[in-house]
């Protein structure tokens, strides 16, 4: 098993569309957006490394963002060089963030010179992960070039105007939109918040499918596929389990469980789920 993997190509820009004075010469404005979900039941530290040689990251002012709660926080390098830019940001168990790499048009130059044109390649690590003994996480990933166009003839975006825009997806290196990798475990305590029991077997009750929307985990997708009353008590094998587990800690109305570093739920709920079935 690999620690790092290519993710995709990027480009980022701030050229005319054509090198003339005449119509149509609008400005485009292009950046790379990259989702990453997180599937399971760890924190992840996420390492992401910009390589571009000709024009290398010199050429042109770039900024980045990383946006889980919806509020772009701004980035700054970890590690950063001509040709590399290092990005590292934390990813929530459960849940997704967007990172974005962009011409940083903050700066009037960038947009006046309009000679942004920086290419290269994306590589993705993960840097430690909470919890656990199996040191392989999961991710899931989508890339994206998005872009606008200015109004025609404008170099200062106006109060109003015929602006556009683009969104074009990315092949991913690996060909799909999951990967695997090896990490680094720490010992930190992973806090996992899940919804009251009521609210989970309600969700069951108006979508028996549900789980295998949430996760395409294989023992997930089996539970899916049987009726409301075995759901139901798989749930509740699952939950008493966590109730009687030692290193957690079940507290309402919220019932946010604390799991120790030995207890990681990626690796042993299945095992738990499965275990219970036979004997019930």
């Amino acid at each position: 098993m690999v620690s790092t993997t290519n993710v995709s190509t990027y480009e980022l820009l701030v050229k005319p569309i054509i090198d003339s004075p005449s119509s149509p010469n609008r400005t485009v404005i292009q950046g790379y957006f990259l989702t990453i979900s997180n599937p399971g039941f760890s924190n992840l530290k996420i390492r992401l490394t910009f390589k571009a040689r000709t024009p290398d990251f010199n050429s042109s002012p770039i900024v980045a963002f990383w946006d889980v709660a919806g509020t772009n926080i701004p980035l700054n390098p970890t590690f950063s060089l001509p040709c590399v830019r290092t990005y590292t940001f934390d990813l929530p168990a459960l849940d997704t963030g967007l990172f974005l790499l962009l011409p940083d048009v903050t700066q009037s130059s960038v947009i006046t010179n309009r000679n942004t044109e920086i290419r290269g390649y994306v590589r993705l690590s993960i840097d430690s992960a909470s919890g656990g003994t199996n040191n392989q996480r999961t991710l899931l990933l989508s890339a994206q070039q998005r872009g606008s166009f200015l109004p025609q003839g404008s170099i200062n975006p106006p109060a109003a105007g015929d602006f556009d825009q683009l969104a074009y997806d990315l092949p991913l290196a690996t060909g799909g939109s999951e990967v695997t990798l090896e990490t680094r475990l720490n010992s930190a305590t992973t806090t996992v918040s899940l919804p009251s029991r009521d609210r989970i077997l309600k969700a069951i009750e108006a979508s028996p499918s549900f789980l295998s929307d949430i996760t395409n985990e294989p023992l997930a997708q089996k539970v899916a596929e049987l009726s409301i009353e075995e759901q139901q008590r798989m749930l509740y094998v699952l939950l008493e389990r966590f109730i009687e587990t030692e290193t957690s800690e079940i507290t309402s109305p919220e019932s946010r469980i604390e799991l120790q570093a030995n207890g990681d739920l990626a690796d042993d709920v299945s095992e738990i789920i499965e275990a219970d079935a036979l004997n019930s």
